[in-house]
């Protein structure tokens, strides 16, 4: 019976602790209002505009001022993890050699709010890349980017795409 009592006990505080836990945790989680939240989707949408841009020019400057990697978060390109931003950098200058601009029709893009700093950002579509020999590729896109406001500014610290 001892045993029993003590089993109940100990249950009864670790419920206990673990339910103050979870209310100290909530106490942290942001609870944004409707305009805040359009505020920011409106912040990251002029902010996948800009890159979007960057890249239909095949501007690797303004793609690179897009992004932040103070974080070191990694991106994901084809299948292929880069640790640091540099790796796709150095990969875009690569493979954009022979190409002339290309075209990014986002069809599907989802902007979820999940903090005054964070947000993220799912699209897809179809692109058209052109050619310096005449020739066009196209295909179809899908992408998740992280954004994080850093110094005022809605930046790029992780992509898969």
């Amino acid at each position: 019976m001892n045993k029993t009592k003590s089993m109940r006990t100990l249950f009864c505080l670790f419920s206990i602790l673990i339910m103050s836990c979870c209310v100290g945790l909530n106490a942290y989680s942001q609870e944004l209002t409707i305009e805040q939240k359009e505020k920011i989707t409106s912040e990251i949408v002029t902010a996948f505009e800009n890159s979007i841009n960057a890249a239909e020019n095949l501007d690797a400057k303004l793609l690179a001022d897009c992004v932040d990697d103070s974080f070191q978060s990694g991106f994901i390109i084809n299948g292929r993890f880069f640790p640091l931003f540099k790796g796709v950098m150095d990969d875009f200058n690569g493979k954009a050699i022979g190409c002339k601009s290309q075209k990014l029709a986002v069809i599907n893009k989802k902007i979820t709010v999940l903090g005054e700093n964070t947000a993220l950002l799912t699209a897809s579509g179809d692109y058209s890349l052109y050619l310096e020999d005449g020739r066009t590729l196209t295909g179809k896109f899908a992408w998740t980017i992280v954004y994080s406001k850093i110094n005022g500014q809605w930046k790029i610290v992780h992509s898969h795409m």
